[in-house]
């Protein structure tokens, strides 16, 4: 699938999800969400530490959502001393809340996990996104492997001292991550002062203007079906649910 197609899809169910408020539905999304990005065949490996990382944001938010919310329903099962209170909608609102997050980021991790960054360049560049916007998010998806990287990278040099961030308690643990946090804030402006150098020692124009494409979109009929549909499916719940 070319950009463009893939871009849909990501546009159709985050919006999709977004709109929908009913419960089922948005797990349903969330369902036909994971599967796609299942189809990709991507090795689940390369995707571990993005869906751990989402797993426990997840449970996070919903057990803040518990405890912090003020859902109506028949019956108050727990009525906290700050003000919220637990019923028996509570937590299905907080669950749609999360489908609807899952969602979107199994949408992202399709296109992430699939297309270079240029391909998405080109993808929003064909239906005339400013190039200020396109280059900002092309340097914001590369700084994300970037710092998984020197993150990895930092942690591999602890442990070559016989240190173990990831062992005491949950005190112990904030401290050594705060601590690993720093080298990593270093190595980040190094790197952007090093792009900045090497952009302006080019004669780079953040403009734009001028620039051509080296490559251009090619459309399969895969391609206008994936896309048709995906527009399709988002104005069908847009016209319903919106």
């Amino acid at each position: 699938l070319n950009p463009l197609s893939k871009l849909a899809i990501v546009f159709s169910i985050s919006f999709i999800a977004l709109i929908i408020r009913d419960f089922e539905l948005n797990f349903w999304v969330m369902i036909v969400a994971l599967l796609l990005l299942l189809s990709t065949r991507v090795p689940l490996k390369h995707l571990k530490t993005p869906l751990i990382s989402v797993t426990f944001m997840m449970i996070t938010l919903t057990f803040m959502y518990s405890l912090l919310s003020r859902v109506p329903g028949e019956h108050v099962y727990i009525a906290f001393p700050w003000g919220t209170y637990f019923t028996e909608n509570t937590l299905v609102y907080g669950l749609t809340i999360v489908f609807r997050v899952m969602s979107m980021v199994f949408a992202t991790l399709l296109l992430l996990a699939t297309t270079k960054d240029s391909d998405i360049i080109r993808g929003l560049s064909a239906v005339k996104i400013p190039y200020v916007v396109c280059f900002t998010l092309s340097l914001a998806i590369r700084s994300i492997s970037m710092f998984a990287d020197d993150w990895h990278t930092i942690l591999e040099a602890y442990r070559s001292k016989g240190m173990d961030l990831s062992k005491g308690s949950i005190i112990e643990r904030l401290r050594n991550y705060v601590g690993a946090l720093i080298p990593l804030v270093v190595l980040t402006l190094n790197k952007v002062k090093d792009i900045d150098f090497a952009a302006e020692s080019r004669g780079f124009r953040i403009s734009g203007k001028g620039r051509t494409q080296f490559e251009k979109i090619k459309w399969a009929i895969s391609d206008v079906f994936v896309f048709v549909i995906s527009i399709l499916a988002f104005l069908y719940f847009y016209l319903r649910y919106g």
